[in-house]
């Protein structure tokens, strides 16, 4: 059996948190350093495994999972980044 992934070790540490429903932001920001290949790498594992996610923008993961986004943080402070963590609702069109 091989190593576990970092992508997979964060998630499965997740797995005691309750889960709600919403969507969650993680923003992230490696600031002054460059993100590794294995920061991406890793992020591409942990969406494919939760089946969701996506990144909207540059720093910015978007889940409908707060385990994923709890993993995703995790993961993105391993590799240097500051995070951020935030539960929103999504505005109607008007």
């Amino acid at each position: 059996m091989g190593r576990r992934s970092l992508a997979e070790k964060f998630y499965q540490e997740t797995e005691n948190l309750p889960e709600e429903a919403g969507t969650w932001l993680v923003l992230y920001d490696f600031k002054g350093i460059k993100p590794s290949v294995k920061y991406w790498t890793n992020l591409n594992r942990l969406i494919k495994m939760t089946g969701g996610g996506s990144l909207i923008q540059y720093s910015v993961f978007t889940t409908k999972e707060k385990r994923a986004a709890f993993a995703a943080r995790k993961l993105a402070e391993h590799y240097g980044a500051e995070t951020i963590v935030y539960k929103v609702e999504k505005e109607e069109d008007i």
